[in-house]
């Protein structure tokens, strides 16, 4: 049975990349405004529920939900310590197809990622009930590397049953929920994050030599792996096989140029020069 591509990181590689894509390409542009989508009455708030509720009015709000600053610790817990079941939980799955596959992967991962440090979430409400975007930074250090990396990724998150938390995979999100996440990106307080960490990592890459190389070759084989998921998606499209050459695919796109390291779903935005 063929592997489910399930995204396995905040991968370095595509966060790289976004910061010469921008955050525009994690997920489908759209220039139409979402409604707020709660369908808990204003009254009923309160004063923590309608923060959350209303990112516009009163911004995104900081580690405002312990569960899912927890959720977000297993997740850059299991990268570190290459730990699938874990991840997997992360995510909702309880099952074990793919899982042998997705440990051999992130044990070559674990020997790159060092550590997340200074994480913090910025949360609002998402498109349905139960469900929040979640903005995450973070510094990251790779191993045999002094200076670390700053990084800004983007979680969708559903709530069920109360309290319990799971991180959604790219490929489950419907077209209107990755058009919310778009929206809230275009936030006041997203475009300023995002700007600041731009120049954090421009500074960090600069100073670094070996942070420099690391990003620089990165950069060079997204580009390239881009290249040839672009030829191999026309290709499928002219054949019968189609769907079989998508799911064979081990670049879909630079969103999600992690998923040929394993099956996660937290897509990357941009965060560098």
């Amino acid at each position: 049975m063929k592997n489910r591509k399930i995204i396995t990181g905040l991968g370095m590689m595509a966060v790289m990349m976004a910061v010469a894509t921008g955050c525009s390409k994690n997920v489908a542009t759209t220039t139409q405004s979402t409604e707020a989508t709660t369908t808990v009455p204003e009254s009923t708030m309160s004063e923590e529920e309608k923060k959350l509720s209303d990112y516009k009015t009163y911004g995104m709000q900081k580690d405002p939900i312990p569960g899912i600053v927890e959720l977000v610790k297993n997740y850059q817990y299991s990268k570190v310590n290459a730990d699938a079941r874990r991840m997997y939980n992360v995510f909702g799955r309880s099952d074990e197809d793919g899982l042998a596959d997705l440990q051999t992967k992130l044990n070559d991962e674990a020997k790159v990622y060092e550590s997340f440090d200074d994480t913090v979430t910025y949360v609002t409400k998402g498109y349905e009930p139960n469900s929040y975007v979640v903005f995450i930074s973070s510094n990251v250090k790779f191993r045999d590397i002094d200076t670390k990396a700053p990084m800004l990724t983007w979680a969708y998150v559903m709530e069920n049953p109360k309290d319990a938390f799971y991180m959604v995979e790219n490929d489950k999100m419907t077209e209107d929920e990755k058009k919310y996440v778009d929206e809230v990106s275009k936030s006041e307080d997203i475009i300023a994050l995002d700007a600041q960490m731009r120049k954090d990592l421009a500074a960090a890459v600069t100073s670094d030599i070996q942070l420099g190389t690391l990003y620089s070759i990165w950069v060079k084989n997204a580009s390239t792996n881009e290249t040839a998921a672009a030829a191999e998606t026309s290709a499928a499209a002219e054949t019968s096989s189609a769907e079989s050459s998508e799911e064979e695919s081990t670049v879909e796109s630079i969103t999600e140029t992690t998923k040929n390291e394993a099956n996660i779903s937290i897509a990357e935005t941009k965060s560098g020069n």
